[in-house]
């Protein structure tokens, strides 16, 4: 996949949002994306399934200017995991197999399930299994079990291209060790577009971009961005600043109620 010098204006605006992004992705790579609220992340991986079309510039998909592809048949060639995963007044089973364009089987959506790391909680916690109902009108299921669920999802539909869109930011530090896990699977032989606020979730990137106001004013590995000044080293030094803290404030805190 290659951007170049693409650009991108929301319709009935003037402002642009993206200016002059060029990259080159290979297949199997994970680009992750970094920067402030209204720093263009989410506009440019929502130009992948053609959500929108861009203003300038050229994104090319095996050699073919993206717009020459259905919308339709972008949209199944990749998996989106949200923040907030959406789940329907429907069965856990029906809820992994959903958008699935294609018949599957119980032990697909198990495999699924098994992989996501969600199959023994759903058959331990959930009183009917995988036919428990969830959603709306049934058991509302945690942040951590909701994302794993939403994974599943993803692993059944099998994308050549994943967007993680910030899908770790609303659990807590030890559901997200285990979400890491599953998404790791998840993320072996697909190319990957994460958007994330915590540098741990993209540290181990091919390529790591830092946007400000539509621009990418950093990129590189890990190693090479936080061992030169920028955006990026700040970012690093402040979060590493608040969890020390944070692990010292629970330090004091154990030691009280230990005393």
């Amino acid at each position: 996949m290659r951007f170049e010098n693409v650009s991108f204006t929301y319709p009935g605006t003037d402002k642009e949002v993206l200016n002059g992004i060029s990259l080159d992705v290979k297949p199997g790579q994970s680009i992750a994306l970094l920067g402030t609220t209204g720093s263009g992340k989410t506009s440019l991986v929502n130009l992948l399934p053609r959500f929108y079309d861009y203003s300038a510039g050229s994104i090319t998909l095996d050699g073919i200017e993206l717009r020459e592809y259905p919308r339709d048949f972008l949209r199944r060639q990749i998996g989106i995991v949200e923040q907030e995963p959406f789940l329907f007044s429907m069965s856990v089973r029906n809820n992994i197999s959903y958008g699935v364009a294609r018949p599957v089987t119980d032990s697909e959506v198990e495999d699924a399930a098994r992989a996501a790391a969600i199959h023994d909680v759903i058959l331990s916690k959930l009183p009917e299994g995988y036919a428990t109902m969830v959603g709306e009108r049934g058991i509302t299921l945690s942040g951590g079990q909701k994302q794993r669920v939403a994974i599943a999802r993803t692993l059944l539909k099998d994308p050549r291209i994943l967007i993680l869109d910030d899908s770790t930011s609303s659990v807590d530090t030890e559901t997200e060790a285990e979400i890491r896990g599953a998404l790791d699977t998840l993320m072996r032989g697909r190319t990957t577009f994460i958007i994330a606020h915590r540098i741990q979730s993209v540290m181990n990137a091919t390529q790591i971009l830092v946007l400000d106001e539509g621009r990418i004013i950093q990129r590189g590995t890990h190693e090479e961005l936080v061992n030169q000044p920028g955006s990026y080293r700040r970012i690093y030094e402040a979060q590493t600043r608040i969890e020390q803290e944070l692990e010292e404030e629970m330090s004091r805190v154990n030691g009280t109620h230990g005393a």
